[in-house]
């Protein structure tokens, strides 16, 4: 599903990544995991496209991510569903406009949208909120409807930047459960998060990097 071959990324001089190379397959769950500048946030973006490596070889979904042209982008964004740390929501638009853009882009009839939109907000629990504004939810429930927006569009693939850096423990467990059930759905979930308390309480595969290098990649012990 994703494949990493001997990719290095340098910004203004600085080695983000270097000499990666790793495959997560379809439908498995995988912490990324090490201290702050270690690389997580660029491996992330090198999937979604939102940057390219400077050196080696990025496969999506068997997709040559050097390959396609930039006209097929969207397409394969389409397919990813990304949960950013700053929400980036829009901040004059409701919590239902919000969630719904991805389908609007693309081209969901307006019937089949708006009972996919209001499913899925059920879903994460915010039903009650079509109509609030971003900026009146909580912390919280402004990530849930990132969460929402991101898996709206049923996508392969669900990347998450510390979608629980600004919440208790209480609250990232219902985040980590909602991302557990999209990957119980067959969502192949990668999930960047300094928080060691997940790694311990949700044993799943962990990939960790340090000053750009994967330094370790497995389960933990039982």
């Amino acid at each position: 599903m994703i494949e990493f071959y001997h990719v290095s990324k340098t910004y203004n001089g600085w080695p983000a990544l270097h000499d990666v190379s790793f495959k997560i397959g379809k439908g498995e769950f995988v912490f990324l995991t090490g201290p702050s500048g270690a690389g997580k946030t660029t491996l992330l973006r090198l999937i979604f496209r939102a940057d390219a490596p400077d050196k080696g070889q990025i496969l999506v979904n068997n997709r040559n991510l050097l390959h396609i042209r930039e006209s097929e982008v969207p397409y394969l964004r389409r397919m990813i569903g990304f949960v950013f740390q700053d929400f980036r929501l829009l901040p004059k638009r409701t919590v239902f406009e919000n969630v719904a853009l991805a389908l609007k882009v693309s081209g969901v009839p307006e019937g089949v949208l708006r009972v996919r939109v209001a499913e899925t907000l059920g879903a994460v629990g915010l039903g009650h909120k079509l109509d609030a504004m971003p900026m009146a939810l909580s912390a919280g429930e402004q990530q849930r409807m990132c969460l929402a927006r991101a898996i709206v569009n049923d996508p392969q693939i669900l990347l998450a930047d510390e979608p629980t850096g600004n919440l208790d423990a209480d609250l990232s467990g219902e985040i980590l459960e909602l991302m557990k059930s999209a990957n119980a759905r067959g969502t192949t979930v990668v999930l960047a998060t300094h928080n060691r308390e997940l790694l311990k309480r949700w044993r799943r595969r962990v990939m960790r990097l340090e000053q750009g290098r994967v330094a370790e990649d497995g389960c933990p012990e039982t």
